[in-house]
């Protein structure tokens, strides 16, 4: 599927999103939606589990799983 996001867009966010300090929490959600394309994000049982992500996004049009820690939870 096409998208309408430019493949070399820049997301000066990302800049400072993640903190220098590893202790310092972070919500990964926001990152993967700066990152797939359009900020579309079917995450799979969102309800259970919530220290884990795992869904499907896009990526220049291809489809991408994605399975991360979500740092704002338990720690990740």
């Amino acid at each position: 599927r096409q998208s309408d996001d430019a493949p070399d867009r820049l997301e000066a966010s990302l800049d400072t999103l993640i903190p220098a300090n590893p202790n310092k929490p972070y919500d990964m959600k926001e990152l993967i939606l700066k990152v797939v394309d359009e900020a579309d994000f079917f995450e799979i049982s969102p309800d259970f589990a919530k220290n884990i992500i795992c869904g499907f996004g896009r990526i220049e049009g291809a489809t991408v799983g994605v399975v991360a820690n979500q740092p704002q939870v338990l720690a990740g």
